[in-house]
C-alpha cells in the first residue's frame, strides 16, 4: 500500500469517481453534482490536495487535505460550532475531509493501517505547508476507529449535523503535529 498525492488527471478522476460511489451512491450523504457524471466534488477541491491509497493499481481509499484559503475558508469552521480552547483560530489550519475506504477494503485491521498511512502523508504535507493543526468532522464511530489507530483526534465542539449522520468537529492535537515537525527538522 502507498499513500500519495494525486498528480495526474487519472489519479484525480479516480478519487472523485470513488468519492461518488461511496458518498453519493453507497451512503447517500451527498446529492450528485452533475447528471450523468459520476464524480463527487465541490468548491473546496480547488484548494485541496487529494490523497489516494493505492494497492498495486487499485485505489482503495482516499481523502483530501483542504489547505488554508481566503476565498472559502474551511467547511468545519464555516458550518460547525467549535467551543474548545484547544482550537486556535490564529494557527495555520488545514481540514481533512472526504475520508473514505472502498467497501471491499473495510476490514478493521486494514482500515487501521490505511488510516495510519493516510495520516503519515497528511503529517508530511502539513509540515511542508506550515500547518500546525488539522481539523475535520467525524461520526462518533469513526472517532473511535481513529483512536484505535492511535491517531489523537479529539472533539472541539458538540455532536452536530454537518454532512450525513451527526458528527463532532475534531482536531488533531497541535502538540502531536509540533512534535512531528521537530522530528522532521
Amino acid at each position: 500500500m502507498e499513500c500519495k498525492t494525486a498528480t495526474s488527471e487519472y489519479e484525480r478522476t479516480s478519487i472523485l469517481r470513488q468519492r461518488y460511489e461511496v458518498f453519493v451512491e453507497e451512503f447517500n450523504f451527498l446529492p450528485p453534482v452533475e447528471e450523468n457524471r459520476e464524480l463527487e466534488y465541490d468548491q473546496y477541491d480547488e484548494y485541496s490536495l487529494l490523497l489516494g491509497v493505492w494497492e498495486d493499481d487499485d485505489l482503495i481509499a482516499s481523502c483530501r487535505l483542504i489547505l488554508p484559503n481566503e476565498p472559502l475558508g474551511l467547511p468545519t469552521l464555516n458550518r460547525m460550532i467549535i467551543d474548545s480552547p484547544i482550537f486556535r483560530r490564529d494557527y495555520p489550519t488545514a481540514e481533512i475531509s472526504r475520508i473514505m475506504i472502498a467497501a471491499g477494503h473495510r476490514k478493521f485491521k486494514k482500515s487501521v493501517k490505511v488510516l495510519q498511512l493516510m495520516q503519515k502523508k497528511i503529517d508530511q504535507l502539513s509540515a511542508e505547508h506550515g500547518i500546525t493543526q488539522c481539523i475535520g468532522s467525524v461520526e462518533p464511530a469513526f472517532l473511535k476507529l481513529l483512536h484505535y489507530a492511535n491517531l489523537p483526534y479529539q472533539p472541539i465542539g458538540p455532536l452536530q449535523h454537518h454532512i450525513g449522520p451527526d458528527r463532532y468537529p475534531v482536531i488533531l492535537k497541535t502538540d502531536y503535529l509540533a512534535s512531528l515537525q521537530k522530528q522532521n527538522r
